[in-house]
């Protein structure tokens, strides 16, 4: 972070397909140090932090203006990594993750203590998502530990469809932005899986049609799925 007239300024990096590894070990190593980044997924952009850092967690909910109430999500480089930030994960999750990660697909499940209660704001659930997108998998990867990642807006505003913008927008300046170009995609679906119950929380491109037809391929017949 560089200092211009007394105000914090974030280092920008432009994401370049050939150098994504090194950009991945930069970010990797500011969410472990206890920074906020800016990087970009396959539905908006993301404010990510460490997850298992409260300092890093309040950072985010200080930069958002985040009401402390609201939990934030978690995100995995891979499906295999769900048994390690959830416990007792319902059948239906397994069938909604192997079928739609990686994806705009959020599962709300029961957490698992690798998960702090300051990143869920106290509950006993985590939404979690394998997120399609190459240099946020490898950021994931690089890191041994939970990332928390949400929007990068101000709470209750739309997120700008850059990264510089998002950065721009913040109550509080990230440590580093990854700047990707234009991304303005639409936010995930988010649904609880508790049991035998399916509920979608936040409507988004995965429609409720498409998770009964996924439920029944995987043989799980008769699932509700309130919409």
């Amino acid at each position: 972070m560089q200092r211009h007239g007394g105000i914090k300024k974030p280092k920008i990096v432009a994401v370049c397909d050939c150098c994504l590894e090194e950009i991945a070990t930069q970010a990797a190593t500011v969410l472990e140090a206890g920074g906020l980044v800016v990087m970009p997924t396959d539905t908006v952009y993301g404010l990510a932090a460490r997850g298992d850092d409260r300092g890093a967690v309040e950072r985010i909910f200080a930069a958002k203006r985040r009401p402390a109430d609201r939990p934030l999500p978690v995100l995995l480089a891979s499906a295999a990594a769900l048994d390690e930030v959830a416990r007792d994960v319902p059948p239906a999750a397994r069938a909604l993750a192997q079928a739609f990660w990686p994806g705009p697909l959020t599962l709300v499940v029961p957490r698992s203590a690798r998960i702090p209660a300051w990143v869920t704001a106290g509950g006993d659930t985590v939404g979690v998502r394998v997120p399609d997108h190459v240099l946020a998998r490898t950021i994931l990867r690089s890191c041994s530990f939970p990332v928390a990642v949400t929007s990068a807006n101000l709470s209750d505003e739309p997120t700008a469809s850059t990264a510089v913008a998002c950065a721009e927008a913040l109550a509080e300046p990230p440590d580093l932005v990854l700047e990707e170009g234009v991304i303005a995609g639409a936010a995930s679906t988010v649904v609880e899986v508790a049991g035998d119950r399916v509920h979608i929380l936040r409507p988004g491109p995965i429609t409720g049609a498409a998770l009964r037809s996924a439920l029944a391929a995987a043989g799980l017949i008769g699932l509700e799925v309130r919409e």
